[in-house]
């Protein structure tokens, strides 16, 4: 099977990439202020949830807008590709009924799309520290394997429910759920380590138990941790989610390989 991926990536990959380039060209081609969007977005969706911490909630901290928009950040990478995986073949039914595609790459398209939003958003990130005067150390270096990590994860996600949703025209909806939940336990609008403290849940810590069942969580804090506090990555943490995402992109591929001539039928 690594074989036969190593030469579907080497052939069809850069369809992806110029499919992803001619999406993100088509987006700002009818829009009066283009690329600005691209900006504008995380910026203005930041200020609502900011809005609602601190105004309805009465949450506060000193680097609340910083939290927030790196939690929505990293969430709006992992939300929008994975709704979008669930009926990516069904989406996509016209190509995939006349040529061959690995079904991958259709997911690999959308999720550089979204890489690209999500690039952006760090650079709103970055005037905000520079606002904020959260000084740049060396430790923002760690933030690299923590995105690869976020996008390999996603990507095994994708994959896996972009697999059963051939199958299951309900998953769509289903995962919605999921998400919805994982949102609300994934401290996307607050820190986890401040709001959850020393909690227990069925004896166990809620803190530890939402950082190793919950890899959105995970991801959220370990950049929080980086790009506010000045904290290294912890290693056994990456190592531990790193292995997960290893085994479930896997399975994912292996599902994918083993069924996807049978999706032409179904679809």
């Amino acid at each position: 099977m690594f074989s036969k991926i190593r030469q579907h990536l080497k052939r069809y990959h850069p369809y992806a990439v110029y499919a992803a380039k001619s999406e993100l060209k088509g987006e700002v081609s009818s829009s009066y202020l283009t690329w600005i969007w691209w900006i504008l977005d995380p910026v203005l969706f930041m200020l609502v949830y900011v809005f609602i911490t601190v105004v309805v909630f009465r949450s506060d901290g000193a680097y609340l807008p910083v939290v927030v928009i790196i939690g929505l950040t990293v969430w709006n990478f992992f939300n929008k590709n994975v709704s979008i995986s669930v009926r990516i073949v069904h989406t996509f039914k016209g190509i995939v009924s006349k040529i061959y595609i690995p079904k991958y790459m259709l997911i690999l398209e959308k999720m550089y799309v979204n890489l690209f939003k999500m690039i952006i958003s760090f650079g709103i990130v970055a005037g905000f520290m520079i606002a904020y005067q959260i000084p740049f150390r060396l430790q923002l270096l760690c933030c690299v394997p923590i995105i690869v990590l976020l996008f390999l994860l996603t990507l095994s996600i994708g994959i896996i429910v972009a697999h059963f949703g051939v199958y299951v025209n309900d998953l769509y909806n289903i995962v919605q759920v999921i998400l919805r939940f994982m949102f609300y336990l994934s401290g996307v609008f607050y820190d986890i380590g401040d709001r959850l403290g020393e909690r227990l849940f069925l004896g166990f810590d809620l803190n530890w138990l939402m950082t190793h069942c919950n890899p959105i969580a995970y991801l959220i804090d370990a950049l929080r941790k980086i790009i506010i506090y000045g904290e290294w990555m912890d290693p056994w943490m990456f190592l531990y989610w790193s292995v997960i995402a290893g085994c479930l992109l896997g399975l994912g591929l292996r599902f994918m390989y083993r069924h996807e001539n049978n999706y032409v039928k179904v679809v």
